[in-house]
């Protein structure tokens, strides 16, 4: 949702609101993902061509924008999915998205599971986000593999146990969590997480009626018309993160 100067006389336009947009597609969109800077990323290497000034590894970051929102955001989550993505041996490449449980794998272990065919299937949770202080910005994807998997199910717990004060189960979309990063270390190597043995979420308040009408309720519109994502975005994700499901 890009800023307007508020103070520009536009009435002549208020009778046409959201004309001209017939013919878009979901393909016509570049939905922005929300990304945790990395070690290995780009953004933060001083010698490369994607570098951004002030960037740091730990950051949450816009990668249509490009915009930096430091090392903990507010989030308002709308919705969420869970994608199995299939991927060819040694970092080929994305090679396809199933739905959970609708392919046969073997499993060796948590990290580890592959085709019949020797490709790798790795699991991805998607949440669709909007950023406190960032509303303008529209929905954002944050997706979670491997290590993260485990704080986004226990984030999807702490939503689905909230609930409003008049006792009824509140809807998904009806709070205000705040994330932060924290770095993990393996044999792999070091990485940035929403969490490391516990998971660094908080829930901090239900959304007001202003951000709840202004911004949910049309980001929730945006995301009906977008029914397919571009996956292949995620997989720069998994090149420069410590632990890739792999």
């Amino acid at each position: 949702m890009a800023k307007t100067n508020q103070t520009e006389k536009v009435n002549y336009l208020e009778e046409h609101e959201g004309e001209g947009f017939e013919n878009l597609t979901a393909a016509d969109y570049a939905v922005p993902f929300l990304r945790i800077l990395q070690l290995l990323s780009p953004q933060v290497n001083k010698n490369s061509p994607d570098y951004i000034t002030g960037a740091e590894p730990g950051m949450f970051f816009n990668t249509v924008t490009e915009k930096l929102y430091g090392n903990e955001v507010n989030l308002i989550p709308l919705t969420f999915q869970k994608v199995w993505l299939e991927w060819l041996p040694d970092r080929g490449g994305l090679t396809g998205k199933h739905e959970p449980y609708s392919i046969k794998i073997n499993k060796s272990d948590f990290s580890n599971w592959k085709t019949p065919g020797g490709n790798t299937i790795s699991e991805c949770l998607l949440f669709y986000c909007l950023v406190i202080g960032h509303l303008e910005d529209g929905p954002l994807v944050f997706s979670l593999f491997s290590s993260g998997i485990k704080h986004g199910k226990n984030w999807n717990t702490q939503i689905m146990l909230t609930h409003l004060p008049n006792g009824k189960k509140a809807p998904y979309f009806s709070s205000v969590w705040k994330l932060k990063t924290v770095l993990n270390k393996n044999q792999m190597g070091e990485w940035y997480q929403i969490g490391e043995k516990k998971t660094a979420i908080v829930r901090k308040r239900f959304v007001t009626e202003k951000e709840f009408n202004n911004f949910v309720l049309p980001g929730k519109n945006v995301l009906s018309a977008i029914k397919e994502l571009d996956y292949t975005q995620l997989e720069d994700k998994v090149d420069t993160e410590q632990d890739v499901p792999y």
